[in-house]
């Protein structure tokens, strides 16, 4: 299985993620694809586990619109993944994918997003959340992308108490840490075809979907 990462930002989750994968995890990351450029300590230790890296600046992409701008950005992606042979690509991204990428890669892109989705989709998710002050639980979710926008079917949630972010002193890391947990589940469960997509719901073979927690824990 050959996987590929693509990300906007500072790369900070799979900074961390490689600081601890396995051997054969790091050899199973053939690709990083960033539509910015990334810091030093990102781009060392992409080098330093042997992962080619493309950098598609978006702001030096030609088209006049972000809609342009995003079909221009989603074609070289697609070009990449199809001359790196890639499986499936886990997206930290913060533009929107479409034309040709969408349909080709159809159920092997997977959205890692920093809300329990359906709510607070787009961007600043974590604040958002924080901000309307009627939630208990922040998270994250991972979807397939489809051509909505945080619509695609949802594989996988993880959650943690407003109240551990708000003692942290708002640490996004304190949310979006969980991903790394989450990266290293699904690709395990992609290596072990265990995923499937059954009328745009996801089941994943063998898991436990009756397990039920109570928040917060109680001694």
């Amino acid at each position: 299985m050959r996987f590929a990462f693509y990300m906007s930002g500072k790369g900070g989750r799979l900074r961390k993620f490689l600081a601890q994968a396995t051997e054969e995890e790091k050899r199973q990351i053939a690709l990083v694809v960033s539509d910015n450029v990334l810091p030093d300590e990102t781009e060392e230790i992409i080098q330093r586990s042997g992962i080619r890296h493309c950098t598609f600046d978006y702001k030096e992409l030609t088209g006049s619109s972000n809609k342009e701008k995003n079909m221009e950005l989603s074609n070289l992606m697609l070009e990449s993944f199809e001359s790196g042979k890639i499986d499936y690509c886990f997206c930290f991204g913060c533009h929107i994918l479409t034309g040709d990428l969408i349909e080709k890669y159809r159920h092997r892109m997977l959205n890692f997003h920093s809300s329990l989705l359906p709510m607070f989709p787009g961007v600043n998710a974590i604040d958002k959340a924080v901000e309307s002050g009627t939630v208990f639980l922040l998270g994250n979710t991972v979807h397939f992308i489809d051509e909505t926008v945080d619509g695609g079917p949802i594989i996988m949630q993880s959650v943690i108490p407003v109240r551990a972010f708000e003692e942290s002193g708002g640490d996004y890391d304190v949310v979006l840490d969980l991903q790394i947990e989450m990266i290293q589940k699904l690709m395990a469960l992609l290596n072990e075809d265990r995923i499937v997509v059954e009328e745009r719901k996801v089941r994943i073979i063998g898991a436990d979907y009756q397990k039920g927690y109570v928040f917060p824990g109680i001694n």
